[in-house]
């Protein structure tokens, strides 16, 4: 499933590794990238072989966001945008307004509430839409070369793949304010101070950081880590009572899983379970 402008790697443990491939870019996307990386992060949260998920760039780059270049191209490889190009309907601001909001929920969205732990591993910048991406997945794990800006501000936007969002959630609205409007670098010390970086480790010793984490969650009990997410994604947005309403729902589906009943099986016969994602 691999694709010139994003690799798809998926080993025998059930991780898989999309790598945005456009170095010569510091894997800034175009539209037609934009739109492949939607689909193969729909095709992940489908793939029944696939147990976590973890997202990075090729070279010394994250992501540094749009490919300026390409903006307000067509998608070559969208239907629609091949039959109208550039008509005066095609270009409305409602059009274009509809074609960014489609780009940024299934991909972001995906990277969020997809129910398999997602992992952005970062290398150099990630900014603008990177930004945003890193920020969407459920951990971060940093090289100290890593840093975090938000760019937006600086051509003259306010941003958007769901940033604003995961920001605001992880940091809170005034501290979002200022990281969105001065645009300015967000080293990977300060990123994990903020509690944007999970972990930051040296440049050298990244992938054998990420690929024990990855590893270790693709062990685990794939049902419960679905339903945390959940749990976790409700307490953040609704209330306490929603929030209760929605762990005894999981609690119970997860009780009378496959995995549910090895785990109590294995700590009664003292050994560690053996988890199938059933």
């Amino acid at each position: 499933m691999t694709q010139e402008n994003i690799r798809w790697q998926l080993d025998s443990s059930g991780v898989l590794t999309l790598t945005l491939n456009r170095p010569e870019t510091k894997n800034a996307l175009d539209t037609a990238s934009q739109s492949l990386l939607s689909r193969l992060l729909y095709d992940a949260s489908r793939h029944p072989e696939v147990k976590v998920l973890v997202l990075t760039g090729e070279g010394d780059a994250f992501c540094t966001g749009a490919d300026v270049r390409a903006l307000g191209a067509p998608d070559p490889t969208d239907d629609l945008a091949r039959q109208f190009g550039n008509t005066e309907q095609w270009m409305t601001q409602e059009s274009r307004v509809d074609r960014l909001k489609h780009l940024t929920q299934t991909s972001s969205a995906l990277l969020h509430h997809m129910g398999k732990p997602t992992i952005a591993k970062l290398r150099g910048p990630a900014a603008g839409m990177g930004f945003s991406l890193a920020l969407a997945c459920d951990f971060r794990i940093a090289a100290e070369s890593a840093f975090l800006v938000s760019s937006f501000s600086k051509v003259g936007g306010s941003g958007d793949y769901g940033g604003s969002f995961f920001l605001t959630h992880l940091v809170g609205p005034s501290k979002a304010k200022e990281i969105y409007m001065l645009s300015d670098r967000i080293a990977s010390g300060e990123a994990l101070a903020l509690g944007l970086f999970n972990r930051v480790v040296s440049n050298t010793d990244l992938d054998a950081a990420v690929n024990e984490f990855a590893l270790r969650l693709a062990k685990g009990p794939a049902v419960a880590y679905r339903y945390i997410k959940e749990n976790i994604h409700t307490a953040a947005t609704r209330t306490l009572e929603d929030t209760i309403e929605v762990e005894s729902r999981n609690m119970i589906r997860c009780r009378v899983s496959e995995d549910g009943a090895e785990a109590v099986r294995a700590f009664q016969e003292k050994r560690q379970p053996v988890f199938k994602g059933r």
